[in-house]
């Protein structure tokens, strides 16, 4: 069983327990955890290739990153990198989805870097749902989570992808623009699914995971 890290009312956690960087103190729930929320991606993932919903300029809505963000929000940093690069690494096995592969640095960028970067979302203190007091903290820990895969997808339109941007568009700005298409309503719909699933947590289990005052 995890142990709670309890700290005084009004007290700001240290970062190193946000980071959670022991994976000795993670106990038999959170990695029960991990385990569920790469499968529950892996499933979201498939619904979002079986039914595509495409953006303008390409890439598609889905809401793969709501486990990831999930377990980063409630047990840190690494447990969350610790999901989302097995959720990419199971995407590019083709169990989690079908990758899309141009160039083996592009596959690391777009897939297990990608995810893994929605560990950083942990990094925000979001605290109990309980209410709308946490809300604006939510909404940052999603933005920063999906900020950091944003910046890898990026990279890699930039460097693989450039040639598919038209004659007037800037390289960096086509790919900045097809990837935020489609990021930032997965974004903002996976915000405001994670709102009641982490409410829902923090009755089960009151005590458990982060300390986020």
């Amino acid at each position: 069983m995890s142990t709670p890290l309890v700290h005084p009312e009004g007290a700001a956690p240290p970062v190193r327990d946000r980071l959670n960087l022991n994976p000795a103190h993670w106990g038999v729930r959170a990695i029960a955890e991990i385990g569920v929320a790469i499968a529950l991606a892996a499933v979201l993932s498939w619904l979002a290739q079986a039914f595509p919903l495409r953006m303008p300029q390409g890439g598609s809505f889905g809401l793969e990153m709501l486990p990831i963000l999930f377990i980063a929000i409630r047990r840190g940093v690494l447990p969350g990198l610790v999901a989302g690069l097995l959720f990419g690494l199971l995407q590019l096995t083709g169990v989690a989805g079908t990758p899309y592969i141009y160039h083996p640095l592009q596959a690391l960028l777009d897939y297990p870097l990608a995810f893994g970067a929605l560990g950083l979302a942990g990094l925000v203190p979001v605290g109990s749902m309980q209410g709308a007091r946490n809300l604006p903290r939510l909404i940052v820990a999603v933005a920063l989570g999906t900020g950091a895969r944003l910046v890898f997808h990026f990279l890699s339109g930039l460097i693989f992808f450039a040639e598919y941007a038209p004659a007037w568009e800037a390289p960096w700005l086509y790919s900045i623009t097809y990837n935020l298409l489609y990021l930032l309503p997965s974004a903002i719909v996976t915000a405001i699914c994670l709102w009641p699933l982490l409410r829902a947590y923090d009755v089960a289990f009151p005590s458990d995971g982060l300390p986020a005052r």
